[in-house]
């Protein structure tokens, strides 16, 4: 299996062909910033993720690893998933997600933060190590 090519929908890039690890990020950040059953297409796609930008996250970010493991865990291109909490405050929270895929390891940062009155909530996923 290979991790295939498709149009990218990142910032910059809207359009232009992706492959490889590149599309593989691209997938995972969208599958946690998609609400579960927000594509009537594809009802279970998607994370609860988005679901907990509106609560805190007192519990030190335990349950918002879990939930990204599983769906991480989701796309047929990765075996497993370790997600653990770098850092977490009851409105925002930064994880590492360790991901093995069919054509080797990736390392991701998410980070997910509550709204404010100044931001809205957000789901940002970013290579780790890449700058």
């Amino acid at each position: 299996m290979t991790l295939g090519t498709d149009f990218s929908t990142a910032a910059g890039l809207n359009g232009v062909l992706v492959s490889g690890r590149a599309l593989l990020v691209e997938s995972l950040a969208r599958r946690l910033r998609t609400r579960r059953g927000a594509l009537w297409y594809e009802p279970g796609y998607g994370s609860s993720l988005p679901d907990y930008l509106g609560e805190s996250f007192d519990d030190g970010g335990a349950e918002a690893a879990a939930i990204c493991e599983i769906d991480l865990e989701e796309d047929p291109r990765v075996l497993t998933a370790t997600v653990t909490v770098t850092t977490a405050t009851p409105s925002s929270i930064s994880l590492l997600a360790q991901v093995d895929t069919v054509r080797g390891a990736v390392a991701l940062v998410i980070e997910a933060g509550s709204a404010s009155a100044l931001y809205p909530a957000s789901i940002e996923v970013a290579p780790y190590g890449v700058g």
